[in-house]
């Protein structure tokens, strides 16, 4: 009497299902999917608003530092101008051509600044940096010498929450990054 196949070894084979996962397995691997979220994402969304910042702060770097080499590059005066409005703070590049007369570079736009960030200018009462085609910055004033951007969401966290731009009379320029404004 046959009962069914026999394995090489003598053992009964066994039917074997499909292959694939169980629900339990599923389970377990949302479950850790989850928890490792859970544990991660304030992580990211850290790191998120940390790059905003400084890509908000370091566009403000570049800015000035193209400013000054269109300044050179064309020996026309350049300026990088303020303003600010209910919406927040905005800067662009103009250039004085004719002379007295400052308009939008050609080729720039205008710039704003996210609102979720402090602002604090100390700059002479245009709110501008003017550059002269030496590079040099024109009428400059070392107690009206800086920008500041600050983050109150990275304070919170206890992150370098400040981001200063100073800028000097040879039209160079020095970026920190700091707990303290």
């Amino acid at each position: 009497m046959i009962r069914g196949r026999e394995c090489p070894g003598g053992c009964p084979a066994r039917i074997r299902r499909a292959g694939g996962f169980t629900l339990l397995e599923t389970l377990v691997t949302l479950a850790i999917i989850g928890i490792l979220t859970v544990i991660f994402y304030p992580s990211v969304k850290n790191s998120f608003e940390m790059r905003s910042f400084d890509n908000a702060s370091r566009d403000i770097l570049t800015t000035l530092q193209v400013a000054k080499w269109q300044a050179v590059n064309t020996k026309y005066f350049h300026r990088v101008r303020f303003a600010g409005d209910s919406a927040g703070w905005t800067y662009r590049i103009e250039i004085e051509k004719p002379y007295g007369t400052w308009t939008l570079k050609q080729g720039q736009q205008v710039k704003r600044i996210p609102s979720e960030f402090g602002v604090t200018l100390t700059l002479p009462a245009d709110l501008s940096i003017v550059f002269d085609g030496t590079g040099f910055v024109s009428g400059f004033d070392s107690a009206k010498n800086q920008i500041s951007l600050s983050s109150s969401r990275l304070a919170l966290l206890g992150e370098p929450h400040y981001r200063t731009i100073r800028f000097y009379a040879s039209g160079s320029t020095q970026f920190i990054k700091g707990s303290t404004g």
